[in-house]
């Protein structure tokens, strides 16, 4: 059996640039992995920096777009990770449990699909 830490940001950074500088993936935003998109939300910020700074392009300008169009994004995850953590693995009420339960269980398919499928919805950005 191995038991691991889980660690995350507790406060969202203000900003993932400094001067020439970004950060990505759990540098940025570190998250609980209770929806799995820790290392999905690294390669978009990977790819969205790829597509920002082309060869010979305006750095600081690309850099102010990447923290512009990944923090809302990588936020709210990290945001509705936590939120999955609490009302799944961390709740220790046998109350609690029981509605929670019953709630899925009467959740129907599509419902719950739906309401997964905005975490995978995501398109890049054209590159520059």
């Amino acid at each position: 059996m191995l038991r691991n830490d889980l660690h995350q940001l507790a406060t969202p950074l203000p900003s993932y640039v400094h001067g020439r500088v970004a950060l990505l993936g759990d540098a940025a935003h570190a998250m609980t992995p209770h929806l799995g998109q820790g290392a999905c939300q690294a390669i978009e910020d990977a790819v969205t920096l790829g597509a920002l700074a082309g060869p010979g392009g305006d750095v600081p300008a690309a850099l102010r777009a990447y923290d512009r169009l990944r923090r809302p994004r990588s936020q709210a995850m990290a945001r509705a990770a936590a939120r999955t953590a609490r009302y799944g693995q961390e709740l220790r009420h046998p109350a609690a449990i029981a509605i929670r339960n019953a709630v899925l269980r009467m959740t129907p398919s599509r419902t719950a699909l739906r309401a997964m499928a905005r975490h995978a919805d995501w398109h890049p950005p054209q590159p520059v």
